[in-house]
């Protein structure tokens, strides 16, 4: 006997309810896991791109600091040319100053200077004329000044001057 009036069916395991709270879990797991991926992903493009700039810094800090020596060595260079600039200017000073000690009797056939010393030969007509307008300001200039003479042919004295100074300041080289 039979007492009710429809025709029983089985029941689902899962009501309609649950399915979608199932696909709904299901759809968030998904979710949370494709976000985790992406993270993870920027988490590693992170770490690479870090360890690419860390080489990169050290590799910019190595030419930093080869710049740097080289800007050092630069400025050592332009120091040392501009001594030389300044002691080239007073040499320059320096042989015009000597050749406007030379009166017009004296003839120069060759100037040798060096750091410290000054030779020069040429023709005077006489000793005292040499030793009068020549010999005296070189003696003023230089420690030490040795004079040798010589006769020529025509009857004027062929000379050769050697003068040296203890102390080259002023000069490079």
């Amino acid at each position: 006997m039979s007492l009710s009036l429809i025709k029983p069916e089985p029941r689902p395991i899962f009501s309609i309810f649950s399915k979608i709270w199932l696909i709904l879990i299901a759809f968030l797991i998904i979710i949370l896991t494709a976000i985790n991926l992406f993270i993870i992903y920027k988490n590693y493009s992170l770490k690479n791109q870090t360890q690419e700039l860390a080489t990169t810094q050290i590799s910019l800090g190595e030419e930093t600091a080869k710049i740097d020596e080289i800007s050092e060595i630069l400025g050592k260079q332009i120091e040392i040319a501009s001594g030389i600039n300044a002691s080239n200017a007073i040499l320059k000073q320096s042989l015009h100053n000597l050749f406007d000690l030379v009166p017009d009797s004296i003839t120069l056939e060759e100037v040798l200077m060096d750091r410290t010393s000054l030779i020069i030969r040429g023709v005077t007509p006489t000793k005292d004329v040499f030793n009068q307008l020549l010999a005296s300001p070189l003696k003023s200039i230089f420690n030490t000044s040795n004079n040798s003479f010589y006769q020529i042919k025509n009857g004027w004295y062929g000379f050769v001057s050697t003068n040296k100074m203890d102390n080259s300041e002023g000069y490079n080289e």
